[in-house]
């Protein structure tokens, strides 16, 4: 099975021993090295390249890293960071007068217990999140989308 599938990366990359050395995210962030350890790994090597998952690796894929502790705690990092900065912003709500009031409570009549959570989520129809329209004295923009949504006539 190992000539097989040698022949088959041989046949179908250009560089087959980069291709057999390479992390790939296809598998995992494993190389296919690693894959012909085993006969598992055999099988779905050949079912990668046999079958319909086969995809030629698109440029990105050539300098594919596989994830670490180290690249995950720094996307970790980041997003705490936002989290704490949507954090402030909804804290900085609190004691506001009846427009934020009307469109925090708009916000969980349409969306139930995630009302809050859409507030600090980026929103395309609006190009900014909620909350930052909210905190710039736009609540009738946000309010009316609301509007929109739960009528079913967003755009």
């Amino acid at each position: 099975m190992a000539d097989e599938i040698r022949t088959l990366i041989a046949d179908l990359y250009d560089d087959p021993d980069g291709f057999l050395k390479r992390s790939h995210q296809w598998f995992g962030g494993r190389s296919p090295d690693e894959l012909m350890a085993t006969e598992a790994g055999q099988f779905v090597l050949l079912k990668f390249l046999r079958g319909r998952d086969h995809v030629p690796p698109l440029e990105p894929d050539r300098d594919f890293k596989p994830y670490t502790t180290a690249n995950t705690d720094h996307a970790i990092d980041q997003a705490i960071a936002r989290l704490e900065k949507q954090i402030e912003q909804l804290r900085s709500l609190k004691g506001s007068g009846p427009e934020i009031a009307a469109v925090i409570g708009r916000a969980q009549e349409v969306f139930g217990e995630r009302g809050l959570s859409w507030l600090v989520r980026p929103n395309q129809v609006l190009q900014a999140t909620p909350l930052d329209l909210m905190t710039q004295g736009k609540t009738d923009r946000v309010l009316r989308l609301l509007v929109q949504i739960e009528h079913g006539v967003y755009p």
